[in-house]
């Protein structure tokens, strides 16, 4: 089973986002605060640091458009952790294959990016809905390992 630890963010770490955002790649502040890029970028943008949520140019442009702006923060940083976050429980729950946690990860981002159209942009909220629905599809419908799945013949019919 792969457990994270997750460290609890501090005002040190937050003000090393503000001072470094638009200077250094986010890549590089992921790096000095030993966290992973997704992780450093969602912080931002909670932090209200919008040169590392989206490109500068863009964060720009925008400013003139905030609810298009909040919009595309959603998309581009609270579904994608929220899904990540949902995938990340879901595997801690049980053992599967990884062909499982594909076909998981799939559901899961249709599920959140529909949440996310029809007006939801809590993380949370996106991230406990998304779970709910997995559980519900493997309760109808169990997802199948591919490693279990019967080998496809090579001729199907030898008589042709």
């Amino acid at each position: 089973m792969n457990h994270t630890i997750r460290r609890s963010w501090t005002e040190e770490d937050n003000e090393k986002i503000r001072k470094l955002a638009g200077k250094v790649s986010l890549k590089e502040i992921a790096r000095q605060l030993s966290r992973s890029e997704s992780a450093t970028r969602v912080q931002a943008w909670k932090l209200g640091v919008k040169s590392m949520v989206v490109g500068a140019s863009v964060g720009r442009i925008a400013d003139k458009l905030p609810d298009q702006s909040k919009a595309d923060s959603v998309e581009q940083v609270v579904a994608p952790a929220a899904i990540e976050r949902a995938l990340s429980i879901y595997e801690q729950l049980q053992q599967r294959d990884q062909s499982v946690i594909l076909q998981a990860r799939k559901i899961l981002t249709q599920h959140i990016y529909g949440m996310v159209d029809r007006g939801e942009y809590d993380e949370q909220r996106l991230t406990v809905g998304g779970l709910v629905h997995l559980k519900a599809v493997e309760r109808d419908h169990p997802i199948k390992s591919a490693q279990n799945a019967p080998a496809k013949s090579q001729k199907r019919n030898a008589n042709v």
